[in-house]
């Protein structure tokens, strides 16, 4: 267990590193170690940012750029089924495309909403959040 523990702590770099940089490399901080790194990186919505490098998608007609699309996806759903998240990848990408599309305060209301959530929305509730905001604002146009 120490020699694992030594070679994840030495992969650590900047902010990481500095997170667990006090505890002593003995078999008894590993846990402790995971522990702090887990809480502080586990975060599977913001790893879905891979959805904004998904819909950059490579264009072309030749078979290598064919193939390199392919890859491009693959490789971006196998990473997104990985998270094992308990949502549709339809709602991951329809709420990706609609979040891209809102101006910045609403982005920021939706994230003060679910940034203490564990789970992905759905895009129903996003759709719910901006049917809310509609309905304040024909009221404050009143």
């Amino acid at each position: 267990m120490y020699r694992v523990f030594t070679i994840i702590i030495s992969s650590f770099k900047n902010e990481a590193k500095d997170l667990i940089s006090n505890l002593q490399i003995i078999n008894d901080n590993f846990s402790v170690a995971w522990q702090l790194v887990t809480q502080c990186y586990n975060n599977k919505r913001l790893l879905l940012s891979c959805m904004q490098n998904m819909c950059q998608m490579p264009q072309g007609r030749v078979t290598s750029s064919l193939h390199q699309l392919i890859n491009h996806v693959s490789s971006h759903m196998k990473a997104i089924q990985a998270l094992s998240l308990n949502v549709l990848i339809p709602d991951l990408m329809l709420n990706h495309l609609m979040l891209a599309t809102l101006d910045t305060e609403t982005q920021r209301e939706w994230e003060l909403i679910t940034a203490s959530r564990t789970d992905t929305p759905t895009t129903a509730e996003l759709v719910t959040l901006l049917e809310t905001r509609c309905k304040a604002f024909e009221l404050l146009q009143n």
